[in-house]
């Protein structure tokens, strides 16, 4: 049963952030979703029962639009969560004046610096802050002590790795969830964000790509997860051309429904038992084989980086 959307009205963006999954995927530059079709889309979501729509970018706040889909979104009782990278502030402020029964809740981006109006505005409303994990980025510590002080939401997102790059950026799952446990000792609600083919979730299958949740980008064509948007043997339909039944049970989903037996051999993890293998799309872009397991835990691809 699918619980929510990830949706991208847009890929374009004012930011070049090196640890977006977006920089390598250009196959929806130049494509917006059309205006027009966002009262199909809403109706389609609704009469689904999928009442979470979560919009993503590139940044959302260029989707000129994006008023008039949060506003059919709450009409038809659908919670919205929105990602941003916090550059347009007076948009913000317009679009939560939209709020009615707190169905939009907000998450900021911070991963360079820190922007005091930003950090007003976050204060006013009880927006989240967000934040990338990745061994040359770790939260700021008067970030963690801000959230602490204002009963923020302060979500930690394990870096997506695309790129041979990435790999040595990124650190292994078991050492994100210690870094997670360690900064829950000084703040409760620090929230860690990640796949749930590391814990989580339903044994039955590895991954919830396709089942719990699918992506719809800028064309309304549909993928299990975004990180494979960019493969288009992964498409399993679009929803202007497909019925949601006939996107759910497409072939291309068995692989993250099947059961998977983990072959992670990283002897220094220490949740191996509980683990299902990571992540399936970043076992096809770094192998083209999704039954190895999540290559961020690979330690091999740590050995040469210096930060």
């Amino acid at each position: 049963m699918i619980e929510y959307v990830q949706f991208f009205p847009t890929l374009r963006c004012n930011k070049n952030c090196e640890f977006c999954f977006n920089r390598v995927n250009r196959s929806f530059e130049s494509i917006e979703f059309p205006p027009d079709k966002i009262e199909d889309f809403v109706d389609i979501l609704k009469r689904n029962n999928i009442l979470h729509l979560d919009i993503l970018g590139g940044e959302p706040f260029l989707y000129k639009a994006l008023e008039k889909l949060v506003k059919s979104a709450i009409e038809h009782e659908i919670k919205v969560t929105i990602s941003t990278n916090g550059s347009f502030e007076k948009k913000i402020e317009r679009l939560l004046k939209l709020n009615k029964n707190a169905r939009v809740q907000i998450g900021i981006s911070i991963n360079d610096g820190i922007n005091q109006s930003l950090l007003d505005l976050i204060r006013k409303h009880k927006l989240w802050i967000k934040s990338v994990i990745s061994r040359k980025q770790t939260p700021h510590r008067e970030i963690v002590k801000f959230a602490k002080s204002n009963g923020i939401d302060y979500y930690l997102l394990y870096m997506d790795a695309v790129t041979e790059k990435d790999l040595e950026l990124s650190m292994p799952f078991y050492e994100f969830m210690k870094l997670i446990k360690e900064l829950r000792n000084q703040y409760s609600g620090i929230k860690p964000v990640y796949c749930k083919g590391f814990t989580g979730g339903d044994k039955k299958y590895r991954c919830p790509a396709g089942t719990e949740k699918i992506t719809v980008m800028p064309n309304g064509a549909v993928y299990p997860c975004y990180l494979l948007s960019g493969f288009d043997e992964f498409c399993i339909g679009n929803v202007f051309q497909n019925s949601l039944q006939e996107i759910v049970m497409s072939h291309k989903l068995k692989i993250f429904k099947t059961p998977f037996n983990n072959s992670c051999n990283n002897t220094s993890c220490n949740i191996k038992e509980k683990c299902r293998g990571g992540c399936v799309a970043h076992s096809i872009i770094h192998y083209n084989n999704f039954s190895k397991s999540d290559p961020r835990c690979n330690t091999k691809n740590h050995e040469e980086c210096e930060l």
